[in-house]
């Protein structure tokens, strides 16, 4: 990812070697952390380092891992790192300033600890939305069908109840999981999961920096027990779930819905560009008093150097903001055609559901008026039963008469 390596826009030499022609560039050295599981202290001191050159510009970084501690993420090739020597005073002729946390308890004379400005890895952490933007990440993720996937950084036993909420919310969601972790711990997760027909898949454990930066960039939510790793996720995207060692099952439905329902917003903390500032400032001011010289002292060339270093610098930032700005637009229009696309599909659909309904109604009553049209020729019309049928009554008056005469008949016979 381009956006964080180090432009190395000022040639290689120490300042304070040419103290008498004033400062030319600064030669920088940071050191970067290694023990970690994840290497968001990695990320994080890159994004820290390419802010100090955009802000103290024209200088040079170098980049340096402990010897004792070999880089568990030597293979991030966006950086040429060296070893830290056991005795940093070595680097005192190479290097005007070495920045790097916990240098403060060495007593260097040219270290600068990121805590000299209340600033904590934690606090550099939240540089990752500057420079782990979506575009420079997307064809860095190290599986692309896993993107907008629930991603469980599987670390020891998991309880069940984590395994069961992850699989439910999987399957109504219907979107992959991946896991981060030992192989272990990740086959004892993918039994438990197997119990709700749910399976998983690992997205390796040798990621570089790069592609571990792009899989959290792209997660759906990202369910750990890990805080760094919590606290990153909260800073890109806010779509995190943090596991207790004794998760209840109905708080973890809530906050995996709450993660990717939209309602959560990534942190923000509004101290941390005064805090970077202020780091900046002594960074510079610990190379001017090495040269013995104040700040205002600069040539009016070397300041005009200077400010034209800054304002390259800005420039190229503020151009990628605004292509950022303008994706974005491009973004929300597109979106907005599309409902209103929809919207006026919705709206042919329902008119033209109204004609057929009215042209169905029109053809019932038509098939009924010649169904009666046929039934009247085949039959002839209709006719009402007349109230009394004197045909029938007439009859019945021929058989009573009848009855009556053989009465009177047989009346006569027996006198």
């Amino acid at each position: 990812m381009t956006s964080i390596k180090s432009t190395n826009t000022a040639a290689s030499g120490s300042s304070h070697k040419s103290a008498a022609q004033g400062r030319q560039n600064l030669n920088v050295g940071i050191v970067l952390p290694t023990e970690e599981r994840h290497p968001i202290g990695w990320l994080a001191t890159r994004a820290l380092g390419a802010e100090i050159e955009w802000r103290n510009g024209p200088i040079h970084i170098q980049w340096f891992v402990e010897k004792s501690r070999p880089a568990l993420w030597s293979s991030d090739l966006s950086l040429k790192t060296e070893e830290l020597p056991e005795n940093i005073n070595e680097l005192d002729n190479d290097l005007d300033v070495i920045l790097g946390h916990g240098l403060a308890s060495q007593k260097i004379e040219f270290a600068v600890d990121p805590a000299e400005a209340e600033l904590t890895l934690s606090d550099t952490a939240t540089l990752l939305t500057r420079y782990l933007s979506p575009n420079l990440t997307r064809g860095t993720h190290p599986a692309p069908s896993l993107q907008n996937s629930i991603l469980v950084d599987v670390n020891g036993d998991l309880p069940q109840a984590v395994a069961n909420e992850v699989a439910r919310h999987a399957m109504s969601r219907t979107i992959p999981v991946a896991l981060l972790g030992a192989e272990a711990d990740q086959n004892r997760f993918v039994q438990q999961l197997k119990r709700h027909n749910q399976t998983a898949t690992n997205v390796a454990r040798d990621l570089d920096p790069d592609e571990f930066g792009a899989l959290i960039e792209y997660a759906a939510v990202v369910v750990t027990g890990d805080a760094a790793l919590q606290n990153m996720a909260q800073v890109l995207h806010g779509r995190s779930v943090f596991i207790n060692p004794k998760p209840a099952e109905h708080t973890l439905q809530r906050e995996l819905w709450a993660a990717t329902s939209g309602t959560s917003l990534p942190r923000r903390d509004p101290t941390t560009e005064a805090k970077i500032q202020r780091l900046a400032e002594i960074v510079e001011q610990t190379a001017l008093l090495r040269l013995g010289r104040s700040i205002s002292n600069r040539s009016g060339a070397q300041e005009r150097e200077r400010i034209k270093q800054i304002t390259l610098l800005q420039e190229q930032q503020a151009l990628h903001w605004n292509e950022q700005r303008r994706r974005s637009k491009e973004t929300i229009d597109y979106l907005r055609q599309e409902i209103l696309s929809v919207e006026s599909k919705l709206n042919f659909a329902e008119n033209e559901a109204e004609r057929n309904r009215r042209a169905l109604q029109a053809q019932h009553n038509r098939l009924n008026q010649l169904e009666m049209q046929t039934a009247e020729r085949d039959q002839g019309p209709a006719r009402l039963h007349r109230s009394v049928d004197w045909r029938s009554v007439l009859a019945q008056i021929e058989r009573d008469a009848l009855k009556l005469l053989h009465w009177l008949r047989r009346q006569f016979e027996k006198r």
